[in-house]
C-alpha cells in the first residue's frame, strides 16, 4: 500500500482542488505526491516544494479516463494508475485533480521501517518524501521538511500520517 487519504485538520473538511495538466511520459497514480515542473504536474521528489496529492485523473474536458493510457489498453482498464503520452502537455492534456491543501492528512508508507530514525513516529517532527508515494524515513527531523508528521497511522501501523509543509502554492 502506498498512500491514502486519512482525513483533515480543517473543521470544514473540504480539500482545495485544482485540475492541472500532467507532464509527458509519466506513470501517475491516485494519491501520489506531486510537484510542478515547468508548469506541469510531475511526480514528487525529495527537496522540492509539493504541488499536492492526486485525487483523480481525467481528460482535458473534465471526464475521468477509462484506460491505463498504455497504447492498446482495453476500455475499462483504468484502476487508479495512468501513463501519460509523450506529447501529453501539448496534445492530450490529461490532467490530475490535485488536493493542494496543507490541511489534508495522508497515510504514507515510509521507505524503511517506521521508527528507525528518531522521531519519525512522533507528532511534531518533519519528513521529506523519498518519491511520489513513500516518505524518506531517514530524513525525519525537527527542522524544515516537505511534510509534517502527525504520528503513526492507527489503521496501518507501518505508515506515517502526514500533511504538506512545503507547498508550491502556499509556501513553507
Amino acid at each position: 500500500m502506498a498512500s491514502s487519504v486519512h482525513g483533515t485538520i480543517d473543521p470544514h473538511g473540504a480539500p482545495i482542488l485544482r485540475r492541472e495538466i500532467l507532464a509527458n511520459s509519466i506513470t501517475v497514480s491516485t494519491y501520489d505526491a506531486t510537484i510542478f515542473s515547468s508548469g506541469f504536474v510531475a511526480l514528487g521528489t525529495t527537496g522540492t516544494l509539493l504541488a499536492g496529492w492526486v485525487q483523480g485523473i481525467g481528460t482535458d474536458k473534465g471526464v475521468g479516463v477509462n484506460t491505463t493510457g498504455v497504447a492498446g489498453a482495453a476500455v475499462g482498464s483504468f484502476v487508479g494508475t495512468y501513463l501519460t503520452a509523450s506529447d501529453n502537455q501539448t496534445v492530450a492534456k490529461v490532467r490530475a485533480e490535485l488536493d493542494v491543501s496543507k490541511t489534508t492528512l495522508m497515510s504514507m508508507t515510509p521507505d524503511a521501517a517506521i521508527g528507525t530514525t528518531t522521531g519519525s513516529n512522533l507528532i511534531g517532527y518533519r519528513i521529506d518524501i523519498a518519491d511520489e508515494d513513500n516518505t524518506s524515513e531517514s530524513s525525519a527531523a525537527t527542522t524544515t521538511a516537505q511534510l509534517a508528521i502527525w504520528g503513526v497511522d492507527p489503521q496501518v501501523a507501518a505508515n506515517h500520517i502526514v500533511s504538506i509543509m512545503e507547498s508550491a502554492l502556499f509556501g513553507v
